[in-house]
């Protein structure tokens, strides 16, 4: 099961999970930003460009049970797409 909590949407099933991204449009790709793990857990950030949608920014929370992934919550996210706020633009730089 892969949660994604910004969409309110909940993926039950590997098979479920495969077509979801094998059905997304094409243009995509994966770049690997960070990988942690510690144990059954694993956190990875990646950044997911596509062609006609821009870039995503994806933060995804793994539970790995004898080597197999067993849950998942992925925060997804475009980049730009939470605007910094005014009154922050004396206390923070634009990346």
């Amino acid at each position: 099961m892969v949660e994604w909590p910004v969409s309110a949407e909940r993926i039950v099933g590997n098979k479920n999970f495969v077509a979801v991204n094998s059905e997304y449009p094409g243009g995509w790709s994966i770049r690997v930003l960070r990988i942690v793990a510690d144990g059954s857990e694993v956190v990875s950030e990646v950044e997911v460009p596509h062609d006609e949608f821009g870039v995503f920014r994806v933060a995804s929370f793994w539970t790995v049970q004898q080597g197999r992934i067993v849950r998942g919550r992925e925060y997804w996210t475009s980049v730009g797409a939470d605007p910094r706020p005014e009154w922050r633009a004396a206390l923070a730089e634009p990346m």
